[in-house]
């Protein structure tokens, strides 16, 4: 891979992480994050720790974040304040509609 394609993006495969998308609770805003599994998971008993603090766009509200997945990394438990796991269809799905309000003229 080159130095650019590692500086601007990169075609990182599912085995080096996966995505989990959130909804803030105060103002609905949605965020996509990367998990890398090697750099962000802590080994914990048979499977792995996630703790971040999220901060969505929108209202900048802190979201603590503490979650648990299994050896497969797969979500086993999660302790959310301020915002839940969504699926990606649920976030995509707030994508489209941006871009199609984005796309019609205004009266």
């Amino acid at each position: 891979m080159g130095f650019l394609q590692k500086l601007f993006g990169s075609d990182e495969t599912e085995e080096e992480g996966f995505f989990v998308y959130v909804q803030c609770d105060q103002c609905g805003a949605k965020v996509r994050l990367r998990i890398h599994k090697e750099y962000d998971l802590v080994r914990a008993g048979d499977g792995y720790e996630w703790h971040k603090t999220i901060v969505d766009s929108r209202c900048f509200q802190r979201i603590p974040t503490v979650a648990h997945f299994d050896r497969g990394f797969n979500l086993v438990n999660v302790d959310m304040q301020g915002g839940r796991f969504i699926t990606k269809e649920e976030y995509e799905a707030e994508e489209v509609s941006q871009t199609t309000d984005a796309d019609d003229p205004a009266e």
